[in-house]
Order: C-alpha cells, then structure tokens, then sequence
C-alpha cells in the first residue's frame, strides 16, 4: 500500500477521534436543552432512536474500516484484540445504550445508563486513538 494511502488512513482515524470526543459535549448540550423545553419530551424517544440507528450504521462502517487498516497498523497483536472490543463496547453504547437511554426521559442528572454508555464510549475513544497512533507509526516508519 502506498505511504499516500496510509496517510489517509491515519489522517480519518484522527479525525474520527476528534469528532467522537466531541460528541460527548453535543450529548450534553441536547440533554440540557430537552429538560429545559418539556414540550420536547416526546421528541427525545425518537431523537435517541434516530441517532441509535445512525451511531449503529457508523460503528458498523468503522468496524468495516478498521478491518480492512488493520494490516497497516505496528501495533502489537494483543493491542488489536482489545481495540476490537473497544469498537465492539461502542457499537454496543450507541445501539442498545441508546434505545435503553431512550426509554426514560430526560435528565441532566447521571444515571446508571450513562455512565454505562460512558464507560463503553470511553473503551471505543481508546480504540480508535490507539488506532490512529498505530497507522500514524506506519506512515511516519521509513520505507
């Protein structure tokens, strides 16, 4: 594979870090915004439904991608296994978390649900950061 594609390998999975750690702010903001408007409560079910099945979708591209990155990565055996699960921990927050989520209303206390979700995006976060470290290796390793 040439250095330019590894470079865009590595260049997304960076990108999709910084737009995962983000997300977590985004959440928080909305949660905030519904428990302050009630005549949106209806709409929060089927917000978080809507965004399970777009997360659920994306998790599923993003184990198609870091699949077929993989090969490109130096890191050890061991670290790609438990990058695996992460990915596998956050396709399950944002699928069956989300829908779990949706079946109470909004608040802007911590329950158990979030810090479930949480826990499993923070595994997914580390996942993908390991991951962009190890493609990054790759690129910057002289041929």
């Amino acid at each position: 594979m040439s250095k330019l594609s590894i470079y865009n390998m590595a260049f997304g999975f960076w990108l999709l870090f910084l737009a995962a750690a983000a997300g977590a702010f985004i959440a928080t903001d909305l949660t905030a915004g519904y428990v302050a408007e009630s005549g949106f409560r209806e709409t929060w079910a089927m917000m978080l439904t809507k965004s399970a099945h777009g997360h659920t979708n994306l998790f599923a591209l993003l184990h198609i991608a870091f699949g077929l990155t993989l090969p490109y990565s130096t890191l050890p055996i061991k670290w790609k296994i438990a990058q695996t699960f992460g990915l596998m921990c956050g396709s399950l927050a944002m699928g069956l978390g989300l829908l779990i989520r949706a079946s109470k209303p909004p608040s802007n206390e911590t329950d158990l649900v979030g810090i479930c979700i949480g826990i499993l995006l923070s595994a997914a976060l580390a996942a993908i950061f390991t991951h962009a470290t190890g493609l990054t290796a790759k690129a910057l390793k002289r041929s």
